[in-house]
């Protein structure tokens, strides 16, 4: 009897396993999900992203630029105004495009918009890697492991839910949209410009991608991406001329070494990656810092050799903008400007060589040749869950009693400068009373 039963658990285990592997077949026979499964991973990549930190929108305040810079010229010097400013040397159009949303509802409202914008922009990604026209970056299956990857990736607070940010996971939207295939219809067309245009014209972005794209277009020959590029470059063009006469960055000691950066890749970028928004940079020994950094390049760079050309651009590119953040870093301080980075736990400039460092050893696991870097990939999934689950769910920013602000505002008389405390600490944004209101 007792034999018996085993085999039929067996039996049903087998069936299981079978069962498991006939849908991993079907699913990875897919060139991608369908238009209605598109729009059902944006809506729980969106689910997934507001449950990282709930307040954002539960109790939703103006974030650094986004109330001292982006809402507050919408609403003093007009929105369309606003659009045509320059901030840090270049043009910032999607948090500006977000303000101008804000202006249409009641002021207390205003952070909801702008939060909502930063939320559905950082889900925007996701369709698009689960996209049929990406499937000759990597089956459905690794794809759909890559944007998991993506929603969940630790050491990314900075970056999360916030509209001053959306340069960010734009500027991956449209390097995903450059690298793939031809969109078929008018509507995948229209798409693409929209989200490559509002890329470009959100940050700097734009620069580093011209040539990926160009690159792309001369080895694939795709009628589109040749438009795809030609769009790019223009607007590459007119941020590089901003940069160059209206750059009103702080010209200050970088401190270029070898010990701050490999405290930032082996620190920053690699085990943060992997366990989460801790100080590794600063507090771990260096010998720790060396090895994570010698591990994480290794992968980066077998990735690289092996990889296709999609994987390969996409890597290039992500090296290209670390390089380019470390040249450049907008942060404050008196230190030189690279030891300040060492101590910027989940600095946005950590987000692309994360990415990057993850999704090759996703690569490594799927497509690697070599047993020992299959092994070092299945490592650095399973270590990087520890992270998710630490940095899932970030606590609440302080409160900066914005109703009371917004009562204050009310309170005013025509012309008054009513200044309102915004996190972080020491921010503020500045309106000025409208007879009209």
């Amino acid at each position: 009897m007792k034999q018996a039963k085993f085999s039929d658990q067996d039996n049903r285990l087998q069936n299981w396993f079978l069962f498991l592997k006939t849908k991993l077949q079907a699913l990875a026979d897919c060139d991608g999900l369908s238009t209605g499964g598109q729009l059902l991973s944006f809506a729980l990549a969106t689910i997934a992203l507001f449950s990282r930190r709930p307040s954002l929108l539960t109790h939703a305040q103006f974030y650094a630029e986004d109330g001292m810079f982006w809402f507050s010229q919408a609403y003093n010097l007009g929105w369309l105004h606003s659009l045509l400013l320059p901030q840090a040397g270049y043009f910032n159009t999607m948090p500006r495009l977000a303000a101008g949303l804000a202006l249409l509802v009641p002021l207390e409202r205003a952070p909801l918009v702008m939060a909502i914008v930063g939320l559905l922009v950082q889900a925007l990604a996701v369709p698009i890697v689960l996209s049929p026209r990406l499937r000759n970056w990597a089956a459905l299956p690794t794809r759909l492991l890559l944007a998991a990857i993506y929603v969940a990736m630790p050491n990314t607070r900075e970056i999360l839910i916030v509209a001053t940010n959306t340069q960010w996971h734009l500027a991956l939207a449209a390097l995903l949209l450059a690298l793939a295939s031809s969109p078929r219809t008018w509507l995948g067309r229209l798409f693409d410009i929209a989200v490559v245009l509002a890329a470009a014209f959100s940050g700097p972005f734009c620069i580093l991608l011209a040539p990926i794209a160009l690159v792309f277009w001369w080895l694939r020959r795709q009628r589109w991406s040749l438009v795809i590029s030609l769009l790019v470059s223009l607007v590459a063009c007119i941020q590089i001329g901003l940069l160059l006469h209206n750059s009103v960055r702080v010209h200050t000691v970088l401190g270029v070494r070898l010990d701050p950066l490999l405290r930032m890749v082996g620190g920053n970028i690699v085990a943060g990656a992997l366990f989460g928004s801790y100080a590794f940079a600063s507090k771990l020994p260096m010998i720790l810092l060396v090895a994570a950094a010698f591990a994480g390049m290794s992968i980066f760079f077998y990735c690289l050799r092996f990889a296709n050309l999609q994987w390969k651009l996409f890597l290039i590119y992500c090296v290209a903008l670390f390089a380019a953040s470390l040249s450049s870093p907008l942060i404050g301080g008196s230190k030189p400007l690279w030891d300040l980075l060492v101590g910027a736990v989940s600095a946005r400039y950590w987000f692309f060589p994360m990415l990057a460092f993850v999704w090759s050893a996703v690569w490594c696991v799927m497509y690697g040749r070599d047993r020992l870097f299959k092994i070092a990939g299945v490592s650095i999934i399973l270590c990087m869950t520890f992270g998710v689950v630490h940095d899932w769910k970030y606590r609440a920013l302080t409160d900066d009693h914005f109703v009371e602000s917004v009562q204050r505002m009310r309170d005013a008389k025509p012309g008054d400068h009513v200044v309102f405390p915004i996190v972080p600490e020491g921010w503020t944004m500045e309106l000025v009373k409208k007879s009209s209101e």
